[in-house]
C-alpha cells in the first residue's frame, strides 16, 4: 500500500537542484518518509561534487538524475513528471532545494485535493515565510482549502496524468513564471487549483537582503537573470492568457510595473537589473524564448 495512503495514489516528490547547500540532505530527509519515491533533478554544474557523494549512498525509493547542464527548472520538472509516471505514482509534489516541509505536509495536501473535489489538480502547500513572518494566506477559514488561479512551484501536488496530457511545463520558460503559466493552463483545461490552508513548508521568495516597506515587509531580491525572466515570461503569460484571466494578467502587469520602480530606485545593482529586465521585455516582444542570452553575448 502506498506510504501516502490509498484514497488519491502514489506521491513522487521531485527537488530540482542547482548547487544546494549543506542541508540538503537533511531537508531531503524530511520529506522521504512521507512519499513513495524521491527524485532529485540535478541542474549543478558537473564540478559541483556535493550531491555526487550523498547521492551514491542514498537509499531506496530516492533516485536522481543528473543533467550535463542547467536546463532550467520546467524541463526538470518535466523529467519528474515522466519519473513519476513510470513509478506508476498518481500525484508529484515539486519542491525547491531549500523549502523546509513539515511532518504532514503530504497528508494535508491530500486531504485538502479530496476535499476540494476531483476536478482539483493542483494543490499548492501554504507557507510561512520566516523573513516576512507570515503566512501566504490565512491559515484560519471555512475549509481546508482555498480557491486560487496559481500557486508557487514549491511545495505543488500536481496530478501527473493530468499535467502530462495537458503538455506539462513550458521548457522554453527556463524559469520563473513557469508555475502560474501551468496553472492557468490546467484552469483552461477546465481543472481547479486550491491550496491548503494549514501550513505544510517554510519557505521564502527570492534572496534575503530585499528593502523593507512598511506593510509590505521585505520584498523578494532577486538578481539580474531572474529580472529578465520575470519580465519576459510575465509578458509571454499576459499575451496568452488575458482573454480567459483577465484579472489576474492585470493584476501581473501591475505587479511587475510596481516591481520595475521598486528594483530602480531602492535596490543593489540598479544598472544591471534595469538592463536585464528591458532586454527581458524586448525579448517578449520578439517572441524569444529560451535560456537568456545577455545581450553583450549575442552575436549581431
Amino acid at each position: 500500500m502506498s506510504l501516502s495512503g490509498s484514497m488519491s495514489g502514489a506521491v513522487c516528490a521531485v527537488v530540482v537542484a542547482y548547487c544546494p547547500d549543506d542541508l540538503f540532505e537533511t531537508r531531503l530527509h524530511s520529506i522521504l518518509p512521507q512519499v513513495d519515491q524521491l527524485l532529485v533533478v540535478d541542474n549543478s554544474p558537473p564540478a559541483f561534487g556535493l550531491l555526487a557523494g550523498m547521492l551514491a549512498s542514498a537509499p531506496q525509493r530516492w533516485d536522481c538524475i543528473r543533467n550535463a547542464t542547467n536546463k532550467g527548472i520546467a524541463l526538470a520538472l518535466n523529467q519528474g513528471l515522466q519519473y513519476a509516471q513510470s513509478q506508476g505514482c498518481q500525484w508529484m509534489l515539486s519542491l525547491d532545494q531549500d523549502s523546509e516541509c513539515l511532518d504532514d505536509m503530504v497528508d494535508t495536501l491530500l486531504a485538502a485535493q479530496a476535499a476540494a473535489g476531483v476536478t482539483t489538480a493542483i494543490v499548492g502547500s501554504n507557507y510561512f515565510d520566516p523573513v516576512n513572518q507570515r503566512c501566504k494566506v490565512a491559515a484560519n477559514g471555512p475549509s481546508t482549502w482555498l480557491e486560487q488561479k496559481t500557486v508557487i512551484t514549491s511545495g505543488c501536488l500536481v496530478n501527473v496524468e493530468v499535467a502530462l496530457r495537458i503538455g506539462g511545463f513550458r521548457a522554453d520558460y527556463f524559469i520563473d513564471q513557469v508555475d502560474h503559466e501551468f496553472c492557468l493552463r490546467a484552469r483552461a483545461h477546465c481543472h481547479r487549483v486550491v491550496i491548503s490552508r494549514k501550513p505544510t513548508m517554510r519557505h521564502s521568495v527570492g534572496l534575503s537582503g530585499g528593502p523593507r516597506l512598511p506593510m509590505l515587509g521585505v520584498l523578494p531580491n532577486h538578481p539580474p537573470v531572474r529580472k529578465y525572466y520575470i519580465a519576459r515570461n510575465t509578458l509571454v503569460t499576459v499575451a496568452q492568457y488575458w482573454r480567459s484571466e483577465p484579472v489576474w494578467c492585470l493584476k501581473r502587469l501591475l505587479k511587475l510595473l510596481l516591481g520595475g520602480l521598486e528594483m530602480v530606485t531602492l535596490e543593489s545593482q540598479r544598472r544591471h537589473k534595469a538592463a536585464a529586465f528591458v532586454q527581458g521585455i524586448a525579448d517578449a516582444l520578439r517572441g524569444r524564448m529560451g535560456p537568456w542570452r545577455p545581450a553583450r553575448q549575442r552575436l549581431p
